[in-house]
């Protein structure tokens, strides 16, 4: 059976791709901006075309290899995942004072992206437009060329329709569908009009919800079993396992502070002293009882020690009893939010990261080019491009339900 073919927009590292791929798509055209990221997508889809570089200025080159791919062939889908970064949580007030401030431009760009993926999907019609963001796109606010106060997504919802396309954004956590990690994505799915039928229910264009709260996947079921870990030194930290199974060492006083953190709870709560057990205050840094130096976030100035500055949900310890919250970019860092394992003294390694995607980590190539060898990239890249994507057990989710859309709508 022929592949339905595709646009990837964005791509990222192609995680999110991994799930269309299963589901029995191929993507023609990709466009990555970061050329070591491309790299990665290069070596995990060989016949596919990426672009490199800055969709503003590749947009035509995207488009004439769509078509020529495409070889008089009905594009099946275009997505898009833009960067979030651009995303603001503030109001607009706070927008307005910052520009006239001089501290943020008028037009933050990153925001604007979907203009090029907007053009792309009026010039090609395809049948679908796949969107994935951030959740926190329904609450940001925009300034748009006209200097009015939009909605970010009124405004695509607007030009979406003036394209001809119908649909509507949701915000999914993917722990409902099965993936071990509270992760919460704002998800688009529009369709060409003029193809579906009259009794087209637009309500019926998402994958359906397949665990409740109750039964979600937790993190001790995912990688309770694997190989142990330990932060202390570089042998403890490594495993023959996997090349991915490794961590960073912590340095000594980041060691003493998450060694004695409880399970779901931070550092800066090692209230008891781990010499003579003494419960302090939240406020202090030595033991009231012994005067030994409490296993709390802390830094010396002048020297004197103080807590660092930070909050409760820094440095703090996952639960093995429930998925793993949000994973970010920052997954190598305990002073993140929810980064040290449940049970182990160190942060999540690369294996334990992906599987908590819900990636099968063997079955995807994490490597480049370099002195004429394959090798494994660089962590710190690696865990960006598993800290941004949606999980490749949702867009093969995504892929079934929107082939089944075509065969009883369209």
């Amino acid at each position: 059976m022929e592949k339905l073919k595709y646009i990837s927009l964005f791509s990222g590292g192609g995680i999110g791709d991994i799930g269309f791929r299963n589901a029995g798509y191929f993507p023609i055209v990709m466009n990555e901006l970061e050329e070591n990221r491309a790299e990665i997508i290069k070596n995990n889809y060989p016949d596919s075309y990426v672009v490199v570089g800055d969709i503003a200025t590749h947009l035509e080159e995207i488009y004439e290899k769509a078509m020529e791919k495409l070889n008089g062939e009905r594009l099946f889908m275009l997505i898009a995942t833009p960067p979030c970064q651009g995303m603001s949580k503030n109001g607009i007030g706070t927008i307005k004072k910052a520009i006239r401030e001089g501290k943020r431009p008028e037009i933050d760009k990153r925001n604007y992206l979907y203009k090029y993926a907007l053009t792309l999907l009026q010039s090609l019609k395809p049948k679908f437009f796949v969107w994935e963001n951030v959740d926190r796109m329904f609450n940001t606010l925009l300034l748009n060329e006209n200097g009015e106060e939009v909605l970010f997504v009124d405004e695509l919802y607007m030009q979406l329709e003036k394209i001809g396309y119908i649909g509507r954004f949701e915000i999914h956590n993917m722990a409902e569908y099965g993936i071990p990690q509270n992760r919460r994505r704002t998800i688009g799915i529009f369709v060409d009009k003029t193809l579906v039928t009259k009794n087209f229910d637009i309500n019926k264009l998402f994958p359906e919800v397949v665990l409740d709260k109750e039964h979600f996947i937790t993190v001790g079921e995912t990688i309770g079993d694997l190989p142990e870990l330990d932060s202390i030194d570089k042998k403890k930290a490594k495993s023959d396992f996997h090349p991915l199974h490794y961590v960073p060492v912590s340095r000594p006083e980041l060691y003493y502070w998450i060694s004695n953190t409880k399970p779901n709870c931070s550092a800066f709560e090692n209230n008891e002293c781990p010499k003579c057990h003494y419960v302090s205050e939240k406020e202090d840094v030595f033991c009231r009882q012994c005067g030994k130096l409490l296993p709390k976030p802390t830094v010396k100035k002048d020297g004197k020690y103080r807590l660092i500055k930070g909050f409760v949900s820094t440095y703090r310890r996952m639960s093995a009893d429930e998925p793993a919250p949000t994973i970010t970019t920052r997954s190598a860092y305990a002073c993140s939010d929810k980064n040290i394992h449940p049970t182990q003294n160190r942060v999540l390694s690369l294996y334990e990261v992906a599987l908590l995607f819900g990636i099968n980590p063997s079955e995807y190539k994490w490597t480049v080019k370099k002195n004429g060898k394959e090798v494994y990239a660089n962590s710190m890249l690696l865990r960006d491009i598993l800290g941004e994507p949606v999980s490749p057990i949702y867009t093969k989710m995504l892929g079934d339900k929107l082939k089944k859309i075509e065969e009883i709508y369209m």
